[in-house]
């Protein structure tokens, strides 16, 4: 019985123990339930605010580059990075940091080899005492790496777990480059914190900015990362017309006159005659320390009164006016004209080298104020007659605004009385030698471009086109301005007395006649910055014109404020600028170094000279003409062939050695050449010194060399041209081991 008893007790217990669990389990069953369709919303919100910041990020997107006309990079962006780590993270305390202790050692040792500034124990010291601090944002090194140097880093130990287990988080900045220095500096502009300033970088802003995205911070395994949930869009490409090598042919000139005339800014500008387009702008300004930099844009921003360049105009609206004809003479007499009581007009000769009677086209070879005055006051003397000559400038063009895209671009300035309260019977007279009147820099070189362009005025630009992902976004071309600016007759007249200017032996740019390519411009000389009643003042010297004259390609305006050295000059200041940057621009485009014309020339000249003599000085069918022959160091075999072919010089040529890099050996008397290997000889390192990046790399590698590129502006000389090469590690013609490292310096 008592046996009966204890056994149902048991099984009772057995049933209650059933049930309850029973009930335990539909409890949960209906929580699972619960949570799962009732409840999902709250707690999927609970877990993601556990994981999100409430707040939305903005992504950044990378800024998109500025390009030179041949796809060379002026500005672009890149990443930076700072080293450093999250000790907080879960995967590194897990196991008692068994992970971080695993590696701690061998990270130690790749760090010290990589900056070389402690010693392994030195770095071990202190990634442990992060860690036991459990530093959630640890530098490990404050020195900043380059993008090149951060990919080396992301494979030493720990470093390449992922940055969830190694806890490593690296901090990029980005930083604005211009690969070559301060080459077109203020004209590509600057940005700051990715914000333009001015320059391209400002104006095209809209493009190269790009879209932002939007995302927000999210926590996975311990370390916090941005997620996006819209992309962000990068920056398109601007691609300008800007040319790297006539930007440096340029700069070079005008750093060294400036220099050398202790001048305080100078500007250059110049322009493809046909297009317009800007292939060159220079804006150099002293420093404290008495040096020269881009600081302001004075090619474009400056408005001054352009002196004795705005006699063409003048002399060109006179002429199309029908008031003065190209027969007429002018008398500066002794090169002193007292107009009134208040102005007087005064000639560079005066006294005993005064002009006296000239004829009008000499007022303009030799920039005669006095000349110029008296023609225009005699013909234009009262107030209607004025107002119709300033209306005749603008009919020709002169200070025909037009939108360049730019901020503060200096505006003309070129009033009559009708729209001056404060006009003087004189002006026209002060006028008609460049005072009275404003004129940007870029707005002379677009008349005179005209001038060169059978008188088509084109409006100048400086960006081509705009690229994004390899798609063009927006093209910019030749925009014409005026058709004509004058007539056929007038037209001739005005370039003939500017090839006057430079070939007239009365001409003010004498200085500026060139053996080896024909120049035709005009020179201007004028007053600035007067003091207390008007005494003292300063210089301004220009020059402004084209090249060749027979067949117009570019145009272009040197420009300096108070030189201090000699008398004032535009002809041997500005002027000899301008012939420096004619010379080497004609032979950068024709592959040859301005120092090796000479020879040719003369030979080819002197040639002609004798047979003319040995036929009485009959010149008939006799014709000297100059090319302009390439005396190269180094060019690859193929392309000197066909420059040689052109000019009709026999050479031998094998197309089996077509990439091989040779010299060319020129044999004046029998006009043939011969080609010398410079590259691609066995064990011996070539001269790399002078080439591009791409040259260099291809004939280092033919030999079996390995190359690394340093690029550096501290050690190269101011005449090395930028983006090529202007040293290498090892001297050309040494021996060298196959598999050698060669390291060139490019500025």
């Amino acid at each position: 019985m008592e046996r009966e008893v204890q056994h149902r007790r048991i099984w009772l217990r057995a049933v209650f123990l059933y049930v309850l669990m029973s009930c335990f389990s539909l409890i949960i069953f209906y929580r699972i339930y619960r949570i799962h369709n009732v409840e999902k919303p709250r707690w999927t919100a609970l877990s993601v605010s556990l994981r999100h910041e409430n707040v939305v990020r903005e992504i950044e997107p990378s800024r998109g580059n500025i390009l030179a006309d041949d796809g060379s990079i002026l500005a672009a962006s890149i990443p930076q990075y700072k080293l450093a780590m999250d000790f907080g993270a879960e995967n590194l305390r897990m196991n008692g940091g068994k992970v971080f202790y695993d590696n701690v050692d061998s990270l130690a040792l790749c760090l010290s080899k990589f900056f070389g500034d402690r010693s392994k124990a030195e770095y071990k010291r202190s990634l442990i005492r992060g860690y036991e601090q459990k530093r959630r944002f640890f530098v490990i090194n404050n020195r900043i790496i380059s993008h090149s140097e951060y990919k080396q880093v992301e494979k030493f130990p720990l470093f390449r777990m992922s940055r969830y287990k190694s806890g490593f988080t690296p901090q990029m900045e980005v930083k604005r480059i211009k690969p070559f220095g301060s080459l077109a500096a203020i004209t590509i502009g600057n940005t700051q914190n990715e914000r333009a300033q001015n320059g391209v970088e400002r104006a095209f802003d809209k493009y190269l900015k790009g879209t932002p995205g939007r995302g927000h911070n999210e926590k996975v395994a311990g370390l916090v990362i941005l997620r996006a949930d819209v992309p962000a869009e990068n920056g398109a490409d601007v691609k300008t017309t800007l040319n790297v090598d006539m930007q440096d042919i340029c700069e070079k000139a005008l750093r060294r006159q400036m220099t050398a005339l202790d001048a305080d800014e100078g500007a250059v500008i110049m322009m493809e005659v046909s297009t317009g387009q800007i292939k060159s702008i220079v804006n150099l300004s002293r420093t404290s320390d008495s040096t020269y930099r881009e600081k302001v844009s004075i090619a474009l921003r400056y408005a001054p009164e352009p002196g004795s360049t705005f006699k063409v105009p003048v002399m060109m609206a006179a002429l199309e006016d029908g008031t003065v004809k190209p027969t007429d003479s002018v008398d500066c007499g002794d090169g002193v004209w007292e107009v009134n009581s208040k102005i007087t007009i005064r000639d560079f000769n005066t006294g005993e080298n005064a002009n006296h009677v000239i004829p009008v086209s000499q007022a303009i070879v030799r920039s005669s104020n006095v000349g110029m005055g008296k023609m225009i006051y005699s013909r234009y003397d009262n107030v209607k007659k004025a107002q119709h000559f300033v209306d005749m400038l603008h009919k020709i063009g002169v200070g025909k605004k037009f939108d360049f895209g730019f901020e503060g671009l200096g505006e003309p300035e070129i009033l009559g009385p009708r729209d001056r309260k404060d006009w003087a019977s004189t002006d026209v007279a002060s006028m008609a030698y460049g005072y009275a009147v404003k004129m940007p820099l870029l707005y002379t070189l677009t008349f005179y471009n005209a001038i060169a362009n059978d008188g088509k005025m084109v409006k100048p630009y400086l960006v081509s086109e705009i690229t994004h992902n390899g798609s063009v976004v927006k093209s910019f071309g030749t925009e014409v301005i005026q058709e004509k600016i004058c007539s056929d007759k007038t037209l001739e007249e005005i370039r003939k007395m500017i090839l006057g200017v430079v070939e007239d032996e009365h001409g003010t740019a004498k200085p500026v006649q060139s053996e080896y390519v024909r120049i035709a411009g005009k020179t201007g000389t004028a007053r600035y910055d007067y003091g207390e009643d008007r005494v003292g003042y300063k210089h301004q010297v220009s020059f402004c014109g084209y090249f060749p004259y027979e067949n117009p390609k570019y145009s272009c305006i040197v420009y300096m404020r108070n030189p201090k050295v000699g008398a004032a000059s535009g002809g041997r200041m500005a002027g000899t600028v301008f012939k420096e940057i004619a010379e080497r621009v004609m032979a950068s485009i024709q592959f040859l170094p301005v120092e090796s014309f000479g020879e040719v020339e003369r030979a080819k000249f002197d040639h002609v000279k004798q047979l003319a003599a040995s036929r009485g000085n009959d010149t008939t069918g006799l014709v000297y003409k100059r090319t302009f022959f390439p005396q190269v160091p180094s060019v690859r075999q193929a392309d000197a062939y066909a420059i040689l072919s052109a000019l009709g010089v026999s050479v031998d040529y094998d197309e089996r050695d077509a990439g091989r890099y040779v010299s060319v050996n020129y044999d004046r008397q029998s006009n043939s050449a011969a080609f010398r290997p410079v590259a691609g000889q066995k064990k011996k390192v070539p001269n790399l010194v002078g080439m591009g990046l791409k040259d260099a790399v291809y004939v280092a590698e033919r030999t079996g060399m390995k190359i690394k590129v340093s690029y550096s502006n501290q050690d190269a000389p101011k005449e090395a041209p930028a983006g090529k090469v202007f040293k290498q590690s090892q001297d050309a013609g040494s021996d060298f081991s196959r598999g050698d490292v060669l390291t060139v310096y490019i500025k």
